[in-house]
């Protein structure tokens, strides 16, 4: 510790200052890296302008997804997928990857299907429709973490989608 000569008696350390404003401005940085992925939605729901949320596939063509870009793992989800009935049949088939099932516990579809039943390449949902477009909900908890993709798809169309469940 060093005095100044003909100033106050006061115990200074300009090493130990220097390390606390290091210390200091470290600090600031990942407040302002949580405050960011806060107003981004990465910690929970919204955000600003709601950017999490996203679409994939179009609802005049057939299908399409409304899903969350990032999810935390064990905490409730939802994706919902709008889709135009079948025009040859009563029923409706919607065909998720086999990661649907494996990486997400599903503990709710809105409606519930008629039927539902897995293979090899995934699961299939079929409903029973009145021939118009309809919106399927599938009310979800994730499993894991890291990225999953994801595809769903129709006797006409097929959309991918991607989300990422963080801790």
């Amino acid at each position: 510790m060093r005095k100044h000569r003909g100033e106050l008696d006061i115990d200074e350390d300009i090493q130990l200052e220097s390390t606390n404003w290091k210390v200091q401005r470290v600090a600031w940085v990942v407040m302002s890296i949580f405050v960011l992925a806060a107003l981004l939605g990465f910690t929970g729901d919204g955000g600003i302008g709601n950017l999490q949320s996203l679409k994939a596939g179009d609802s005049a063509e057939g299908l399409e997804v409304e899903y969350e870009r990032f999810i935390r793992r064990s905490a409730p989800a939802e994706i919902k997928v709008k889709l135009h009935a079948s025009t040859s049949d009563s029923l409706t088939d919607l065909h998720l990857s086999k990661d649907f099932y494996e990486q997400l516990k599903i503990d709710k579809v809105v409606p519930e299907p008629a039927e539902v039943y897995t293979t090899v390449q995934g699961i299939t949902y079929r409903f029973a429709t009145a021939r118009q477009p309809f919106s399927v909900t599938f009310y979800l908890t994730p499993k894991g973490m890291g990225s999953l993709p994801l595809h769903f798809s129709t006797a006409e169309k097929q959309v991918a989608i991607t989300q990422f469940i963080h801790p």
